[in-house]
């Protein structure tokens, strides 16, 4: 099943740079823009705790027990400007440098469906196409540069790499170029997704491991997880029902909401994921949609790789729900989205934070988001309920909106398209 996302009057005037961490790096004045990082990243000091790493960071949403931070600077690395640098902290202890320097997401951004006026629809759909033609020569050229430059530094260094996998689920599996940089004993993995990502991960040679799934979560049983999964439900003084550990992993200005909610459930199960690398082994076409994307695949080998079973329904079951959450695991629903509903669930969830009783009325089937009128399709992560409200509790991933919002559990069963449920 191929699958489209469209959430139309959201966006934000597309920038330089479209993706929402992205952006802010490409308005940020570091002093280290354009400066060379390589010999620092490289030296056994960052590696070892003796030299901190340079700059300022900003964290980022992490997995298990490892931290996560990117740099708020554009250096070159390996002779190339770095769109992003990403390091992962484990008790504090260096573990991962990622590097990417080509990213098909943050190129393409949501596809400009804006044409000139007078066109007729034959001449915009041709329009538009060209649009995307020229944007993918674009890319292409940018890709092919960066490649040869990072390669071509890199050989310098190993003249000889192996390959490396990572990955055990076959849908998810990543292959790596990997070198080595003897003079403090570190592993730099290359990974080439031609005309979709371009990125570097550097690790000390003794912890490459070959699952995405962290280790902590590794060495324990499936009975140990789920105990410490089932461990994570808070219950509140006001009869909340919540996973409060799930993090945001905003989207910015891509067609990603499908990829972002999963990565935001993926790492909370202790998957070192991201959108970038999804949307690579989704089959994301360069088209600034999600169209002709197997997402279904996609969500199933997470759950695989997070040794989990995947349960997906066509329609919404309050019950089954109610269960996954007191067991820990979060749920993705697909659901038809409304401007409207969409403002009234921010302006009744933010009365609540602030300790008020306001309470949804039951919308009419008028009120609510149309299949037939083909409202946009959205994904959102339920983390909790509440029966006393008759509300569920989900999260989005739109940038500036980190804290959980409210709707009735019969507005989200009469939108849902598809529910995902994760199970031993």
């Amino acid at each position: 099943m191929k699958v489209a996302f469209f959430i139309w009057g959201l966006m934000a005037p597309l920038q330089a740079i479209p993706n929402a961490v992205l952006g802010a790096l490409a308005e940020h004045d570091s002093p280290l823009n354009g400066q060379d990082l390589t010999k620092v990243l490289l030296a056994s000091g960052v590696w070892d705790g003796s030299i901190a790493l340079p700059g300022e960071w900003e964290p980022d949403a992490g997995v298990a027990n490892v931290s996560s931070a990117y740099l708020m600077a554009r250096p070159k690395v390996f002779g190339v400007h770095a769109l992003l640098v990403r390091a992962s902290k484990r008790k504090g202890q260096l573990e991962e440098l990622q590097i990417t320097f080509a990213d098909a997401g943050s190129f393409f951004g949501y596809l400009d469906r804006g044409t000139p006026v007078g066109m007729s629809a034959e001449q915009a759909a041709i329009f538009l196409q060209e649009r995307v033609a020229q944007r993918k020569i674009q890319f292409e050229k940018f890709y092919a540069r960066a490649a040869e430059q990072v390669g071509g530094n890199l050989k310098k260094i190993d003249e000889r790499p192996r390959d490396f996998k990572r990955g055990r689920t076959r849908g998810l599996r990543a292959i790596y170029r990997q070198f080595e940089y003897k003079e403090s004993g570190l592993l730099i993995q290359l990974l080439e997704a031609k005309d979709r990502l371009l990125r570097v991960r550097l690790r000390k040679r003794e912890s490459a491991p070959k699952s995405w799934l962290d280790t902590s979560q590794e060495e324990l049983g499936i009975r140990d997880r789920l105990k410490a999964l089932s461990d994570k439900v808070i219950k509140t003084e006001r009869g909340d029902v919540v996973l409060n550990e799930v993090e945001v992993v905003p989207q910015g200005y891509r067609p990603y909401c499908g990829l972002n909610t999963l990565v935001m459930v993926a790492r909370y199960l202790g998957l070192h994921l991201d959108e970038d690398w999804l949307a690579v082994a989704g089959k994301f076409q360069n088209t600034g949609s999600a169209a002709g994307s197997d997402m279904l695949g996609l969500y199933s080998s997470v759950a695989r790789e997070a040794r989990f079973n995947l349960n997906r329904e066509s329609d919404y079951d309050h019950e089954t729900v109610r269960r996954s959450i007191r067991a820990g695991m979060p749920v993705i629903v697909w659901r038809r989205w409304d401007r409207q509903r969409d403002q009234l669930h921010t302006r009744t969830s933010r009365d609540f934070e602030k300790g008020k009783d306001q309470r949804f009325e039951r919308p009419s089937e008028e009120e609510m988001p149309s299949k037939k009128k083909r409202s946009p399709l959205h994904a959102s992560v339920i983390v909790g309920y509440n029966d006393e409200r008759q509300e569920i509790i989900f999260l989005e991933s739109w940038e500036g909106l980190s804290k959980p919002r409210r709707m009735l559990a019969n507005e989200i069963s009469y939108t849902a398209d598809l529910t995902f449920s994760f199970r031993p």
